[in-house]
């Protein structure tokens, strides 16, 4: 009774930031308010700010459940994410066009970018900014860990583990453990049971 009273504190707090976010995404392309209002929510720390923070998402993101952590100064550069029930993602990340499957772990000072190719040039030879056209989807599947200042650019799979400092560039299949720059196979599950036996692990773990 005690969460629900302080989620709907919540909801009521970042209920005007996320209604000129609706605006925005409305009659605009750009995501200006909608990266100041997640910043800004991003600096409130402790559990206010977890609060807070998935109060924001879950009125402003494609898909964000209740039970999910958002860790201080982690923000979203995209509206789109979605994310899945039971994720907790660490301090200092920033998190882009992707989607978050159920029961993940994602460690502090993660980025998971909107892809792996932002940005081109022009017939100038001129570096072209990030345009919304450029923007890849980039799927964590359930159960997947991703270790601390790891940088996804490529599609992970279920039940995966990727290691502390790895630049993933290319997709990692279900069950593989990869690190490195870039990210490489280091052990493979060796059946669905050891994936599912390592998601219920992790969840018991948090």
């Amino acid at each position: 009774m005690v969460k629900s009273l302080i989620d709907g504190a919540c909801f009521l707090m970042a209920a005007p930031a996320a209604g000129l976010c609706l605006i925005e995404a409305r009659f605009s392309q750009r995501g200006d308010v909608f990266t100041l209002a997640g910043q800004a929510f991003s600096l409130v720390p402790g559990l206010p700010g977890n609060f807070l923070r998935r109060a924001f998402a879950r009125l402003t993101l494609d898909q964000c459940p209740p039970d999910c952590e958002i860790g201080f100064l982690t923000w979203f550069s995209s509206r789109h994410a979605r994310i899945g029930r039971g994720v907790y993602i660490g301090p200092m990340s920033v998190i882009g066009d992707a989607e978050i499957g159920d029961g993940s772990l994602i460690a502090t000072r993660v980025s998971i970018l909107s892809g792996k190719r932002q940005h081109g040039f022009d017939a100038e030879g001129r570096l072209v900014p990030f345009t919304r056209d450029r923007a890849r989807f980039v799927t964590i599947g359930r159960n997947t860990w991703i270790g601390e200042g790891a940088i996804v650019m490529a599609n992970v799979g279920e039940g995966c583990v990727v290691a502390a400092g790895a630049v993933v560039s290319r997709p990692v299949e279900n069950g593989e453990v990869v690190g490195g720059n870039p990210a490489r196979v280091i052990s493979v599950a060796d059946s669905s049971s050891q994936v599912e036996e390592k998601g219920r692990i992790m969840a018991k773990s948090r």
